[in-house]
């Protein structure tokens, strides 16, 4: 995904895209080519304040994306410290699938203040969400700042989210 609009070897993308680079060769000299992974527009990610800002890919096959601003996609509204979840029926320059809240933001601490958007994600095996936020942040049991990683292990997910975050930083 990319922050701003931009034209890949002839492929249009928007910051609500996510893309997908095929290598032939890594390295100094690296080759491939881009193609459209999630096709935002198609799936509800259709205004500016629908950046995608975090994304990851569940093992699933299911997407994690946090977006710049309040999202509303089909079914679902959101904050900017939430991290939703897509999963595809289709990927490609057709995307179709369905949305539901994976990571309530505002139900563990992190609605306080706006630098507490979500801009960084990823979840490990054992189902550990690590986060990063634009600005400063404080949640139960530690606090940071926009570079620092931090880590929420849930005992629940989705529109009732809860979870104990490690009182160490992954990453200062």
């Amino acid at each position: 995904s990319f922050g701003t609009a931009l034209t890949l070897n002839g492929l249009n993308v928007t910051p609500q895209d996510v893309v997908q680079f095929d290598a032939t060769s890594l390295g100094s000299v690296t080759a491939g080519t881009f193609s459209m992974y999630l096709n935002g527009v198609d799936v509800g990610l259709d205004t500016s304040g629908k950046k995608i800002d975090a994304m990851s890919l569940l093992p699933d096959g299911r997407m994690l994306i946090s977006t710049t601003g309040n999202p509303t996609v089909p079914g679902l509204t959101g904050m900017d410290e939430d991290v939703l979840v897509f999963a595809p029926t289709t990927l490609g320059d057709v995307t179709s699938g369905t949305w539901s809240m994976y990571f309530d933001g505002s139900d563990v601490g992190l609605a306080d203040t706006s630098n507490e958007d979500v801009d960084v994600l990823d979840v490990d095996p054992n189902g550990s969400v690590y986060l990063s936020t634009i600005g400063d942040f404080s949640v139960t049991g530690v606090a940071g700042f926009d570079e620092d990683v931090f880590i929420c292990s849930p005992s629940s997910l989705g529109s009732v989210t809860a979870c104990n975050y490690s009182p160490v930083l992954y990453f200062d």
